[in-house]
């Protein structure tokens, strides 16, 4: 991406120049610690997201006791993730919660080898959650902040962890199609392990701190300006679910080798990399909510391919259209949190859409999944079109509110 370029991304995402304009950032060396960054994190993302039902399976739990624990791990978020945020805002600091989560995600994580009863393996969901679950958030609220200062562009830094979550799901059908199933837990707690290294090599930007008020959350949520984009990107996000879950799982009892199931999740994020690469001047032609409407159009064609075929051509085709439904969904998301949010709330806004938009919407709708694929199987994906439209209609009418101002908190 080009220097002007680079400039259209930081103003589409409301985030401004270096003073006096002679370079563009002021330390390339804080842009490749955040890429290292978000390359350890999506490492783990991409053998977890698809591969991960596959080791729980095989170690006999169905399709209900998955989603359950999806579940548990969502909730567990929701509940905990906001509060370490806020905490973390009001140090001001980033780099050291990250070492200290990022450690406590490792060794919780191990604990799933020991488990063999099903509140085990909750007791270990709902840990696993509390301490992962805020790491990727801080990482961005990290990444935000030093993007405003004009120090990296924020886009170019995340589109490394789109390029390591390509690798380690090629990686990882790779694994299956030599390895037994064991062999996905030792990979993905090396990656938990590889992230907490590089928690120490992440920028120790700090913002101004502030004096612990837990009412913030309250006066965000009841903003409707922020409140209609969460629930938006929510309803977006949570679409996804039924291909996190039951996709791999869906694709092997259809006959496709594991090897193509890594290449198809893939080719998703491959997508969503070359969305990614023209993110400025989508970013500025649609805006936040003209980014979700397009992720919810994306939904409504996506969801009901998957359903209606387990052909590889039909996938392929449903797989490309990733780069929407998430990838711009992500991308609205991001640039409505980077213009509307203020530095100094930036980690607790981050993680509260998390919570959200990633953790009660998942931990509701999660364990419903679980019976209705069951019974449905691939019908199963009608119900996100669904989502994809309420979402798409929610996101037009954040639209209508918020027309560019930082929301006074």
């Amino acid at each position: 991406m080009r220097g002007g370029d680079e400039r259209l991304t930081a103003l589409a995402m409301g985030i401004s120049e270096p003073p006096g304009g002679e370079q563009e950032y002021s330390d390339r060396s804080i842009a490749i610690r955040m890429s290292v960054f978000y390359f350890a994190v999506f490492l783990s993302a991409g053998l977890y997201l698809p591969f991960w039902p596959v080791w729980l399976e095989s170690r006999g739990l169905g399709p209900l006791e998955i989603s359950l624990l999806y579940a548990l791990g969502r909730f567990t978020r929701m509940l905990t993730n906001p509060l370490i945020a806020h905490v973390v805002d009001r140090r001001g600091d980033r780099r050291r919660p990250l070492i200290v989560l990022s450690f406590g995600a490792t060794v919780a994580f191990a604990s799933y080898e020991l488990c063999s009863e099903m509140w085990q393996y909750g007791l270990v969901a709902i840990c696993v959650g509390a301490l992962w679950g805020t790491i990727n958030p801080l990482g961005d609220s990290l990444a935000l902040v030093n993007a405003r200062q004009g120090r990296l562009n924020y886009g170019r830094v995340r589109l490394w962890g789109s390029i390591s979550f390509v690798l380690a799901t090629l990686a990882g059908g790779r694994i299956l199609g030599v390895w037994p199933e064991s062999a996905i837990f030792w990979a993905l707690l090396a990656t938990f392990a590889a992230v907490f290294a590089v928690c120490f090599i992440t920028p120790d930007t700090r913002v101004e701190a502030r004096p612990l008020r837990l009412n913030v959350f309250w006066r965000l949520m009841t903003d409707s300006r922020f409140s209609l984009f969460i629930l938006a990107s929510a309803l977006l996000q949570t679409s996804h679910l039924v291909v996190y879950i039951f996709g791999t799982l869906h694709w092997r009892d259809a006959g496709v080798d594991d090897f193509m199931i890594g290449v198809l999740w893939a080719e998703g994020v491959v997508a969503e990399i070359v969305l990614f690469a023209f993110g400025a001047a989508v970013t500025a032609r649609f805006g936040a909510a003209g980014l979700m409407l397009m992720a919810a159009l994306a939904g409504v064609v996506r969801w009901p391919l998957l359903a209606l075929s387990t052909d590889l051509p039909v996938l392929f085709i449903a797989q490309a259209l990733h780069a929407f439904t998430f990838g711009a969904a992500h991308l609205g998301a991001m640039a409505f949190l980077s213009r509307a949010i203020p530095p100094s709330l930036s980690a607790t806004a981050q993680t509260l859409h998390g919570a959200v938009a990633l953790g009660l919407a998942s931990a509701v709708i999660s364990p419903m999944l679980g019976g209705l694929y069951a019974i449905w199987g691939g019908g199963a994906f009608y119900a996100m079109a669904v989502l994809s439209i309420v979402g798409g209609a929610v996101a037009f009418m954040a639209m209508r509110r918020w027309n560019g101002e930082t929301l006074e908190v």
